[in-house]
Order: structure tokens, then sequence, then C-alpha cells
């Protein structure tokens, strides 16, 4: 199935904010492919999971490092694109998979455990929910 073609990560005033999504990342890009296939198989719709590639995420993240001091970048969690960026460049795969309900994010994570789910964080509107 072909994949939607995205041009960024969510944002909001150009910084990461996939509010009402879970960010994935998994061992590798093939991982990452049948999870998505898996979650698709499961209910979820081609607009509601988008997968990045290994070197989609390291390009967005030195991108977003390079503007930490960048007004528009308060509120931009440093920490969380460092360890997005380390997870990348250790070969995972991502997803971000749109689960704005608690039962519908933990059925995402249902569906991909199998797939060597490494991490998994919800963005809610105000918190950061760590998942797995």
């Amino acid at each position: 199935m072909a994949e939607p073609v995205r041009v960024k990560f969510p944002t909001s005033f150009e910084v990461f904010s996939p509010t009402g999504h879970v960010v994935m990342a998994f061992p590798d890009d093939d991982s990452s492919i049948l999870a998505r296939s898996a979650l698709l198989a499961g209910g979820f719709s081609e607009n509601e999971v988008a997968r990045y590639t290994k070197g989609e995420v390291i390009r967005e993240c030195e991108k977003s490092e390079g503007q930490t001091s960048n007004p528009m970048q308060i509120g931009q969690d440093v920490a969380i694109i460092a360890e997005y960026l380390a997870l990348a460049k250790q070969g995972c795969g991502f997803l971000v998979v749109h689960a704005p309900e608690a039962e519908r994010s933990k059925r995402a994570i249902a569906i991909v455990q199998p797939y060597g789910l490494k991490f998994a964080e919800k963005y809610n509107r105000l918190t950061l929910e760590e998942l797995a």
C-alpha cells in the first residue's frame, strides 16, 4: 500500500507539535513498515498513520536542534528531540499515529507491540505521556 506523502513533522508555529498523536520508534525502518501495515489492517486509516525513515527523522531533528535559540522554539523540548535523534542514529524507524482518545492510543500500542516497539509517547494538549 502506498504511503501518503509527508513534507515534514506535524508542527505548530514551526515547533514539533503532534497534539493527539503517538510518536513510536521501532528497531529499524523495515519494522516500522510492518507496524504501519498492521495498524492499517487493524482499522487505522492512511491519514492517521505516517511513517518516517531514520534519515527523515535525523534531518528534522538536526534542523530543529539548529533553531533552539529561535523564539518560535519556545516550548520545544530539546531533550525529546535529542532522544529522537539518538534513536534515529541507532537506525530506528518511526510512526506518528493520530490517536487522540486514550482507548485508541492503547489499541495502537497493542497492535504494534509485536514489531519491536522501542518507544512510544503521546502528545496530549498540555502533557507528554510515555506509553512504551
